[in-house]
């Protein structure tokens, strides 16, 4: 199993970093200056011979951090949660401007991503979803506030599920709570088709009508 002897490796590494110019790679594995004119210097015949006897005069050895190898390990773990994450919301629906939102992905990669799903032929052009119902919108704004203390991806994923709607349908719901809730923000508070004033104060002028303020 001579092809499988890292020293076979380690000797094709450090002579290639040496032909790069990376001469402190080989130094820190160990070489000297006058090992590494020498090896820079060998043909590839004596260079492929030499290789034959790496075994003997490379000599390593393999320690492992756990510590970080737990960490490494635990990181994987995480990224294929958020990577199976990523996968759900998009089966339920998730638009590209939230996976955009949630992860930063551009365009590029929500089509990609969707591809490999295959996708693509629900909502190839990121069409606008159908209001929900008032009864489904209740449910999603109920749903979504009994769910505050999820991660925000986990949040509208089961949202939608607990629901039974699109990833989609919840983002429009929460988009027209926020529409109603910006349209009662910027219309001035009326009474009788009067402008509401401080005790005491006098209007100086006639509030414009309800409906023309809307408008």
């Amino acid at each position: 199993m001579e092809k499988h002897n890292p020293s076979l490796f380690i000797l094709q590494y450090a002579t290639q970093q040496m032909h790069d110019g990376n001469y402190d790679v080989a130094l820190n594995l160990g070489f000297d200056w006058a090992e590494i004119r020498i090896l820079e210097s060998l043909s590839l015949q004596d260079f492929h011979w030499l290789k034959t006897l790496s075994a003997s005069f490379i000599e390593f050895e393999v320690r492992i951090n756990h510590a970080q190898t737990r960490l490494a390990l635990q990181r994987l773990t995480e990224q294929q949660h958020a990577q199976a994450l990523q996968a759900q919301l998009l089966v339920a629906g998730a638009p590209r401007h939230l996976m955009s939102h949630l992860y930063g992905w551009i365009p590029q990669q929500y089509r990609c991503q969707r591809k490999l799903l295959q996708l693509d032929d629900a909502f190839p052009n990121g069409g606008r979803p159908v209001n929900p119902t008032l009864n489904e919108e209740e449910a999603i704004l109920s749903h979504w506030e009994r769910l505050a203390d999820l991660a925000l991806p986990e949040r509208y994923l089961q949202t939608a599920l607990a629901v039974q709607v699109s990833v989609r349908q919840v983002c429009r719901a929460l988009s027209l709570r926020d529409e109603r809730e910006h349209e009662a923000l910027t219309v001035a508070p009326t009474l009788h088709g009067r402008a509401v004033t401080p005790t005491g104060t006098a209007p100086r002028h006639r509030s414009r009508p309800l409906v023309a303020a809307l408008a």
